[in-house]
């Protein structure tokens, strides 16, 4: 590798003044091309596409802004809300009733929660009863606990569903 050195040193003591000075030039311009190409084009379409990201999270911004209170309205149109809970009791009791299903015991759980505990359910019965509540409703699960019951596709439950 050394003597590979030295004869590159040696051909290059050889050359014209002129000649050096051209294989200087042509080694800042391969310089040149090389940093562009490995550094600043990088970076700059680093900047572009940030520029692009940020500009387009500018507008959903304002288009969330701009729909902000329609999406308020409408939340609050899809759930049946008071202060003592009945109305979330009643909405439960009458949708376990429309599924063929029959909760032992209801209670309210503040304003806007209520549990309710079923004994000897099928398993489909219990989970159309929670799915027809949130996409009906709005009523969500806030918690749950299943217990297998003997007889297969029996359970016992006790939910705690929220406006």
């Amino acid at each position: 590798m050394n003597a590979f050195f030295v004869d590159i040193k040696t051909r290059f003591a050889e050359l014209e003044k002129r000649e050096r000075t051209a294989l200087f030039s042509l080694a800042g311009f391969l310089i040149v091309v090389i940093f562009y190409i490995a550094v600043w084009s990088p970076i700059q379409s680093f900047v572009i596409d940030s520029q692009l990201d940020y500009n387009r999270h500018l507008k959903l911004l304002g288009y969330f802004k701009s729909t902000e209170s329609e999406a308020k309205a409408a939340s609050g149109d899809s759930s049946e809300k008071t202060a003592d809970g009945r109305s979330l009791l009643t909405t439960v009791s009458r949708m376990a009733q429309s599924v063929g299903v029959s909760p032992s015991r209801m209670q309210p759980e503040g304003g806007d929660a209520v549990s309710v505990w079923f004994d000897s359910v099928t398993f489909s019965q219990l989970m159309l009863l929670l799915e027809r509540l949130e996409s009906g409703k709005g009523i969500v699960v806030r918690q749950i606990s299943i217990d297998r019951r003997d007889q297969p596709g029996l359970v016992s439950a006790r939910v705690v569903l929220r406006n």
